[in-house]
């Protein structure tokens, strides 16, 4: 059977997400790297700024990665001195996790990183190109999210 121009991966939303993810994930780590932080512990650290002491199941929602997966990362964590590990007062089978001052102190030399990597993504782009693309994101997000069964998923 022959393949459609369709069917080509440059008309790919999926594909064209993760190439470009990939491409983002590549260069914020040549940035971040120096500061002896791993991509996947910059998901968690993000989250954790804008609300400290979750669950390891609130982690995983805010930063969309599966349970078994923030499990790891947040051991690797816990190793770095980036964040603690308690259990809940109000339900014992729960760990809170929660930024180290350390943690928090990198923030500020994080953050403009982060920063960087989107104006660099952006460049060529009109603000009004930006949110009609950030709008559309967001919007094959939501329909995928509802695709999902109740329950999946981070």
């Amino acid at each position: 059977m022959k393949n459609s121009a369709s069917d080509a991966p440059a008309h790919s939303l999926g594909f064209a997400v993760r190439l470009a993810h990939r491409a983002f994930d590549r260069a914020l780590q040549r940035r971040i790297a120096p500061h002896g932080i791993s991509t996947s512990q910059w998901y968690c650290l993000r989250a954790r700024w804008q609300e400290d002491a979750l669950t390891q199941r609130q982690l995983s929602r805010a930063t969309g990665v599966a349970e078994n997966t923030i499990t790891v990362t947040v051991a690797s964590m816990v190793r770095d001195g980036l964040v603690t590990r308690t259990r809940s007062s109000e339900d014992k089978r729960r760990q809170v996790i929660a930024l180290t001052d350390r943690a928090r102190a990198l923030r500020g030399a994080l953050l403009p990183l982060a920063h960087e990597v989107n104006a660099l993504a952006g460049a060529g782009l009109e603000a009004g190109e930006q949110d009609q693309f950030l709008s559309a994101i967001a919007t094959m997000t939501a329909n995928l999210l509802a695709d999902e069964p109740e329950g999946d998923g981070a």
